[in-house]
């Protein structure tokens, strides 16, 4: 049995993050049941404990939470729910399928279905943290990457506080990898509730996941057909 927890790294980034400024949190959703082979568990939901881990976790934002975004899928939306709860926040949830369903990786769901087939999950999330190519049906890592911290920081705007962004493991994963700038191991992908976060300063992006952090010095503009710093 798995004795579940807001990962250490989640506690220690939010009481590490700047309160001067907007700061996304990129958060894969909170504990749900295994998932049957070859099921991505649409309507898969968390479970008791991960309702009162999500709400646990919304009551240590409670005064700086600000928005709540979500991916529609149902786990991820009652997550978000909980969240809201344990804060005490009366927000609206705004659904994205940026986050999920297909995601921002996802450029054509059934030709990028062949991939999970193909490679299973593991393979697919090897792929985009190591290899910056595009695989059928998807978007190239980085431009992916690139592009939704571009619209989370946007979507923040300039409100000071923590802006959460509720989505999956892969999301998570390939983000971090790409906004850190290395691959990230298996041992590295992230537990139920774990977050990268994103803040922006004079000195350009930053972004902070576990034991890592990195500035992506400057300003970027991306799009899914072209990504180019400037």
């Amino acid at each position: 049995m798995n004795n579940w927890q807001i990962p250490p790294s989640v506690l220690r980034h939010l009481d590490e993050a700047p309160t001067d400024r907007p700061v996304v949190v990129l958060l894969r959703h909170s504990v749900r049941e295994d998932l049957a082979p070859d099921d991505v568990g649409y309507d898969l939901p968390i479970t008791e404990i991960g309702r009162r881990l999500a709400v646990e976790l919304g009551a240590l934002l409670h005064g700086r939470l600000r928005t709540l975004h979500t991916s529609p899928l149902a786990r991820c939306v009652q997550t978000a729910g909980a969240i809201a709860e344990g804060a005490g926040a009366d927000l609206r949830i705004v659904p994205s399928r940026l986050l999920g369903d297909p995601g921002v990786f996802v450029l054509d769901g059934k030709l990028a279905w062949k991939n999970w087939q193909e490679l299973g999950h593991e393979g697919v999330m090897q792929h985009l943290v190591t290899n910056n190519t595009a695989l059928p049906g998807m978007a190239q890592p980085d431009q992916a990457a690139r592009f939704l911290v571009q619209s989370m920081l946007a979507t923040a705007a300039d409100e000071p506080g923590i802006h959460i962004f509720v989505t999956h493991d892969l999301l998570v994963t390939a983000t971090a990898a790409s906004m850190l700038g290395r691959p990230l191991r298996v041992d590295d992908w992230p537990e139920f509730l774990e977050a990268a976060f994103f803040w922006r300063t004079d000195e350009g992006v930053h972004a902070a996941y576990r034991d890592y952090t990195s500035i992506q010095e400057g300003a970027f503009v991306c799009e899914l057909s072209a990504c180019d710093s400037t």
